[in-house]
């Protein structure tokens, strides 16, 4: 890859892809983007990026975005449904609608498909996992994200590189921001007893690992996209507590109500329009002591992206939600047009 070269990117409209794009723009690359909505292109609005209407569950809409490409990153994909197979229509059809495309209107080019950790499953026995375990998928999520990089895979001859990201949090995100509202309400969840472990990454280090695969080119590998701390759930907690002026009580959630909460969620969701945002299957997840996986190959192989540490990241994190107006430092209500008057 060559600065001014032409990227492709699905999902960048969203909060992973937009910092994808903003990285990518900044490295010097043009950029075309894939949007749904072309009129209102999210996080994109303002970017210097190509917008090109489609979707990638039309793969008629595909060919224009990849033509011409020396890469693809493909970030799109649903994180959260009402079943398997609304799952699978995103997360596995997706990935082989590009593919197609790429084969069609770009057969030279890198693909770079940002997939999950889920994808690999959870630790066994408290042993970070490798991309050469075989996976284990615990959720229909896993398995729809494991199934899109199997599309890749098996295409013959194709240029590629999966990338796995753990939990993702930073500017502009909208799920682990639940934990900074609660903190900046006066309590920090400590989750099923505070003892379950996780890697986490902060969403600039996410783009970097991208922007690092790109560097290296598509040698058919896997990598897993984590900051190399484990942390705990009470840690978490406890880093959260320190963000507010005002210092949260820790509030023990225990294992059983977030079973429960899952488990009510899914019902309640079935007389609603959209899916649900936890379910009992996000519960089981969440649940798991360990989602440890092994980024030393990765740190050496893209360039040492995970820089920030989650204290560090939390901390921007929390000033971004401040400065936007999501949250209050002293208790107020989220403010979702991000007026901060």
């Amino acid at each position: 890859m060559r600065r001014g070269d032409l990227v492709a990117l699905t999902g960048g409209t969203g909060f992973v892809g937009s910092h994808v794009a903003d990285a990518l723009l900044a490295a010097g690359y043009r950029v075309r983007a894939l949007a749904r909505r072309p009129q209102d292109p999210g996080w994109l609005k303002d970017a210097s990026a190509e917008i090109v209407p489609g979707d990638v569950r039309k793969p008629e809409s595909l060919d224009a975005l990849v033509a011409g490409a020396a890469a693809i990153v493909h970030v799109a994909g649903k994180t959260s449904a009402r079943n398997e197979a609304e799952y699978m229509a995103a997360n596995a059809a997706g990935p082989a609608n590009v593919v197609a495309a790429v084969r069609k209107s770009a057969p030279d080019a890198h693909v770079v498909l940002v997939s999950s950790q889920a994808a690999g499953g959870p630790s066994q026995n408290g042993a970070p996992v490798s991309a050469a375990d075989p996976p284990r998928p615990v959720s229909s999520y896993g398995r729809s994200k494991l199934a899109g990089e199997e599309a890749v895979r098996k295409e013959p001859g194709l240029a590629f590189t999966i990338l796995r990201p753990s939990a993702v949090y930073g500017p502009r995100e909208t799920a682990v921001r639940d934990l900074f509202v609660a903190a900046s309400r006066g309590f920090a969840p400590v989750l099923a007893g505070g003892t379950p472990r996780i890697q986490m990454v902060y969403v600039d280090d996410a783009a970097r690992a991208v922007l690092g695969a790109l560097d290296r080119g598509g040698r058919g590998e896997t990598f897993f996209v984590a900051h190399p701390e484990v942390l705990t759930y009470r840690g978490i907690a406890e880093m959260l507590a320190t963000l507010p002026s005002r210092r949260p009580r820790l509030v023990p959630i225990p294992a059983v109500a977030i079973r429960a909460a899952g488990s009510l969620a899914g019902v309640l969701s079935t007389f609603g329009k959209g899916p649900p945002v936890f379910s009992a299957e996000k519960a089981n997840e969440l649940l798991q002591s360990a989602w440890l996986c092994d980024v030393s190959d990765t740190q050496v192989a893209l360039g040492q992206p995970f820089r920030t540490d989650f204290a560090a990241g939390a901390r921007l994190t929390w000033e971004w939600y401040l400065e936007h107006g999501w949250i209050s430092d002293r208790g107020g209500k989220i403010r979702v047009t991000g007026d901060t008057k």
